[in-house]
Parts: structure tokens; sequence; C-alpha cells
């Protein structure tokens, strides 16, 4: 971390990096609110079009598209040498998980020179602080398209969990994805959670505004509902070393 003498002014405990696309409007929102004192967001965007999604071949040119466009976005946040970085997007459905994903992380890191927190880890992450390490059974809510999905589904099944019931959205665009209304979110969380067949329910897609809704339903189920936003945010700072317990922000932020 930078010395105290060499940090910014209103950045005294933490520079956070936060790389998400052009098409993004929900992520800088979710996580400002999340903000604690001493703490600066430096925000960064990655260069992606705004095209029709109807079908999987559109996915993975939007896809290939935020590939090229980031390291640019990256570029633009060196300047201001943060000391911890994120990467506001779902690694599966940016390169492929496994080895794919560690090695555009490794890559962030050293171009950013700083740590890097993905969503994907995250998300494992906080399952397993709340499951003390368990496999459990995930309801899962995403805004993609069938390849997405797949890519979300395999995420959590090589953990050893068990996708019970999944909802995809199938966003018509990457910037649509923001404009999903909340009460359709509502009923897909009904959905997932009708039948008592999932143990948790964690939404992906950093696009999608679910943060405001998964602390609504979290308190009415009775069971931990994670917004893939806050997760990251959560794992992010816990990793840099910020430790603030953050009251009625849901069970993550409740814990250290």
């Amino acid at each position: 971390m930078t010395p105290m003498q060499d940090r910014d002014t209103l950045a005294h405990r933490l520079l956070m990096g936060v790389v998400s696309p052009a098409t993004n409007t929900v992520v800088q929102p979710e996580m400002e609110a999340l903000r604690p004192e001493g703490v600066v967001n430096a925000h960064a965007r990655i260069a992606n079009p705004d095209q029709a999604v109807a079908r999987d071949a559109d996915t993975l040119a939007v896809r290939a598209a935020m590939v090229a466009g980031l390291n640019g976005a990256m570029d633009t946040l060196t300047p201001c040498r943060p000391d911890h970085a994120l990467l506001a997007v779902m690694v599966e459905n940016f390169v492929g998980g496994g080895a794919a994903a560690e090695a555009l992380i490794a890559a962030a890191e050293s171009r950013l020179g700083c740590p890097v927190t993905d969503v994907s880890s995250s998300v494992l992450a906080a399952l397993a602080a709340l499951f003390e390490g368990r496999g459990v059974r995930v309801g899962l809510l995403t805004p993609f398209m069938p390849v997405g999905d797949a890519a979300a589904r395999r995420l959590f099944e090589e953990a050893g969990h068990a996708v019970t019931g999944l909802v995809g959205l199938r966003v018509g665009s990457p910037a649509g994805i923001a404009r999903v209304p909340l009460d359709r979110l509502r009923d897909a969380v009904r959905d997932l959670a009708a039948g008592d067949a999932v143990d948790v329910i964690v939404q992906v897609g950093t696009n999608l505004p679910f943060a405001a809704v998964a602390l609504e339903v979290e308190a009415a189920l009775g069971i931990p509902v994670l917004a893939s936003n806050p997760t990251t945010y959560w794992r992010a700072l816990r990793r840099a070393g910020i430790m603030d317990r953050l009251a009625g922000r849901g069970a993550l932020f409740e814990r250290a």
C-alpha cells in the first residue's frame, strides 16, 4: 500500500480502482453506496458496444470487444496508483474459467501494479464464509443468454455447489441489463426460492440493478441473497485490509 505521506488526501485508507464496461451504469452507484470513509473508488471504463444480443454468437461478439478494450481501460487507472483494484465483470463470461481466468487476473495485476479482485472468486469466497466451506444449493439469477448461463453454472458446480435453480433473463443488449425493472428481479427471486430447493440465491451480471432487491428479499426469505457488486466490493475491501462492518447492508458486511 502507498506510504501515508504519498497518499491522496481523501483516499487516506485505500484507493480502489474499479474497472467496468462502458455500458455499465450500475457498478458505480452500487459500490459508491458501500464506500467506507477514507476509501475512494477510481473508475475506469472498458470500451464496448451496445449492440443487440439475441443469440449466443452476439454474446461472444460483445465479449470479444470487451477483452480487446480491457488493457486500455486499466491504463487509465495506472497514473493514480491504486492500492487495490476490482474487475467488475464475470471472468468466466469474459475469457472462460480455469487457467484462462487465472491468467487474466495475473496479467491485470501485473499491468496495474496492485492486487486485483474479480467477481467470480468473490462470490465463491462469500459462499465459503457464509457456509463454512461446505457445498450448498444455489439459486442462480443472470441477465445472460444460454452461453453465459452455462459459464455461470460451471463456476459453481466446479467449486462443489449444486445449481438447483437458474433464471436467465436473456436481456437484449449490454446497456439494457441496467433497465430491467425491479419487479422483474423480485419475481425471479420468488421463482428461485419456491419449494425450499435452495440454500442461497446468487446474482451475477454486474449491470443488473440488484443490490437493493437483494437486501429486501434476503430479509423476507431468511436465506442469504448475494448481489454481485456488493459481494465483489466486500471481498476487495477485506483483501485490502478494510474490515469495517456495515449494519443494514446484508450478512456479508456484518462480518469481518
